[in-house]
């Protein structure tokens, strides 16, 4: 393969495991990553540059004066960034961002409900919310109960954390609910609650080339998610998914897609019929089970941003899980919490037996083991600098 260097921006989980399938392979790899993701420039041969989006661009256009250089967001907040500065990049920097492409369109969820529809995709019912007076209007119309997400997640998280979507009962438990969103001036959606537990969520995970094959395909479903019910996965397994990736294949064919996406989907509980969650436009969290299940994701996800031509994806191994054990620590408690005084021991037995299989383990992969012990080691300086202030 002629690109032999890929710098990765704002790798998360799913980046961590790219990087260290291709290391693995003989490429070179950077990593573009802010002081909060560290651990990842820890990671057994990856050159890592610790700097915040201020310092993107130079990184990027020294990076690429060396050679050629495909870039890979591993983060919306990357790919944001890829879309609107990616002219200010050198023609040797490689990107599947491109001004006016489909990337944030499909990442804002407004949007990207108004594509799904056109392709003829089922949505939930949705209303966009600006503030308290959409929120009102929309009231009459809701199915409640409802969920209130952020158009874009990452503005979301400095204000909500960990809880990516609000469940909602009524107007007033809305109202209430949103006031520090619309405090911040985010904009929001409104959407019907699909009944079903983790397990009713499935994500395709493709590459879209510009011909309109896809060189990579692969899907999985959670097993279970943090935080419950509306979560990042912290456990999930490969799976079929026939018609999460028939959804998937119109909703890219009609939006004109061309990268790496994640699209996640929920069977409804009671009809089975599936819904368009959302989209997302960069590495996903679980990118690493492409490899893990013998689909060669990550060799054939360059080669597509190289402009290979490549033929029909591999066919991934089915039953294969992946387990993030930062976010996996803290969805097993709440199930144990959750199980009913006389049967958690039972639990304790159905938690373990649900590992079996595993086969991708993010910070633990005991090949690698720089990643987790930066993490610990800035787990322990947070707990050490928290009893210092309580003191």
């Amino acid at each position: 393969m002629s690109l032999q260097h890929v710098a990765i921006l704002e790798p998360s989980n799913g980046g961590l495991a790219v990087a260290r399938r291709l290391v693995r392979a003989g490429f070179r790899v950077s990593a573009l990553t802010p002081p909060g993701n560290a651990f990842i420039a820890a990671s057994r041969g990856v050159e890592g540059h610790v700097l915040g989006p201020e310092g993107w661009g130079e990184a990027l256009r020294s990076l690429a004066a060396e050679g050629p250089l495909g870039i890979l967001a591993g983060a919306d907040r990357a790919c944001e960034y890829l879309a609107e500065h990616r002219e200010e990049l050198p023609g040797s920097a490689l990107t599947f961002e491109r001004p006016g492409g489909a990337h944030l369109p499909l990442m804002h969820k407004d949007t990207a409900d108004a594509i799904a529809r056109r392709a003829g995709v089922l949505v939930p019912w949705t209303a966009a919310i600006s503030g308290e007076d959409d929120l009102r209007a929309a009231a009459g119309d809701a199915p409640w109960p409802c969920v209130l997400k952020p158009v874009l997640s990452h503005e979301w998280r400095a204000i909500f954390g960990w809880e990516r979507v609000l469940v909602v009962e009524d107007l007033d438990d809305a109202l209430r609910r949103a006031a520090p969103a619309f405090a911040a001036g985010l904009e929001l959606v409104m959407s019907e609650y699909v009944p079903g537990g983790d397990d009713a969520v499935e994500e395709a995970i493709v590459v879209r080339a510009d011909d309109g094959s896809y060189p990579v395909r692969f899907g999985c479903r959670k097993l279970r998610q943090f935080p419950r019910g509306f979560g990042a996965a912290s456990i999930c397994v490969s799976h079929p998914i026939p018609e999460t990736h028939a959804l998937t294949k119109a909703l890219l064919d009609e939006a004109g897609f061309v990268g790496v996406v994640g699209v996640e989907v929920k069977r409804h509980a009671e009809t089975g019929r599936h819904y368009f969650i959302e989209a997302n436009v960069r590495l996903p969290t679980q990118f690493g089970l492409g490899d893990a299940a013998g689909a060669d994701a990550s060799r054939r996800l360059v080669a597509t941003l190289a402009g290979e031509r490549l033929g029909p994806p591999p066919q991934p191994r089915y039953g294969v899980k992946l387990v993030f054990p930062e976010l996996e620590v803290k969805a097993a408690a709440t199930v144990l919490r959750d199980a009913p005084r006389g049967k958690r021991a039972a639990t304790v037995r159905d938690l373990l037996g649900s590992y079996r299989g595993t086969r991708e383990l993010g910070l633990l992969d005991p090949r690698d083991t720089g990643p987790l012990r930066v993490e610990l080691r800035n787990a322990l300086r947070y707990r050490l600098s928290r009893r210092r202030s309580r003191a």
